[in-house]
This record gives structure tokens, C-alpha cells and sequence, in this order.
């Protein structure tokens, strides 16, 4: 069988996702009661409690399919070192006299707000495969932007 997607993770986002799964799984039973006890009062049609707890279970049930199966596929990629970097890395890079720290994560993983860029990013598709020294040159709609390599950590 062909697998339907091809998910590669780092072993936190791979364990956030486990985590998500079991979270949601806790909170049914909860919310089900609760849909029960709405619907217990009659009148469905202007029941705003039954509605939202049914709107809660519905995103519950989709969420945890989909957790389900992203579990299933994902692959937990290491890094392979601090030589060069690589998907899984933490980097500490130089723009224009200020420093950033960047962790090279999946698509699925990127939070730049929290420094986590994807693999697949600009940022991330430039750094990959540099040294410390190296400068990877990214082009953005406001011109070329050069990082300076200064730290690789797992």
C-alpha cells in the first residue's frame, strides 16, 4: 500500500501530536455529556448549548482522525549532526548586526513567531546544507536578505 502522505517530524512535534490526540480523547466523554443534557431540554431547533456541543464533538471526531493518521504515517527524523545543518537543527544566524535563532522543523511543526521555520521555507531551503562561516542568501519581495552562519546545535 502507498502511503497516503509523507510526514516526517522532529520527536517534539511528533510527541505534541500524540499529546494533541490524547488531550481531545480526555475531552469527548465531556463534551458528549454535555450534548446530551442539551438535547435532554427539548426543543432542538433553538438549543444553543446542544448546537455548540455538537459543533465541539463534530471538530473533536475530525481532529482525532486526522491526528490518527498523521500519527501513522509520521516519520521521526534525527539530525544528523552539527557539521552542517540539517532538518532537525537549531541555528543561530547573523542578519544585518542581529542575531536570530531558527530550529529547521517540517511544514507541519513551523511556528515562525516561536523561531521554528519549515524545511521547505526560504529561510529553511537556504540554510540547509551550510556551515558555520557560511552566508545563505534568501531572496524576499524586499530584496536579497544574507544570513551569516554562527551556531549549529541538535
Amino acid at each position: 500500500m502507498k502511503k497516503p502522505i509523507d510526514l516526517k517530524l522532529t520527536q517534539d512535534g511528533f510527541d505534541k501530536l500524540v499529546a494533541e490526540e490524547v488531550a481531545l480523547k480526555e475531552r469527548r466523554p465531556g463534551v458528549l455529556k454535555r450534548m446530551v443534557e442539551a438535547r435532554e431540554q427539548g426543543d432542538l431547533s433553538e438549543n444553543a448549548g446542544y448546537h455548540a456541543a455538537k459543533e465541539q464533538l463534530n471538530y473533536i471526531d475530525n481532529r482525532t482522525k486526522h491526528l490518527k493518521i498523521m500519527i501513522r504515517f509520521a516519520v521521526v527524523v534525527e539530525s544528523v549532526g552539527t557539521s552542517v545543518i540539517s532538518f532537525g537543527n537549531t541555528v543561530d544566524v547573523e542578519c544585518d548586526g542581529t542575531k536570530q535563532t531558527f530550529s529547521i522543523v517540517s511544514a507541519q511543526e513551523a511556528d515562525p513567531m516561536q523561531g521554528k521555520i519549515s524545511d521547505v521555507s526560504p529561510i529553511g531551503r537556504a540554510l540547509i546544507g551550510k556551515s558555520v562561516g557560511d552566508h545563505a542568501k534568501v531572496e524576499t519581495p524586499d530584496g536579497t536578505t544574507v544570513f551569516k552562519v554562527v551556531d549549529i546545535r541538535i
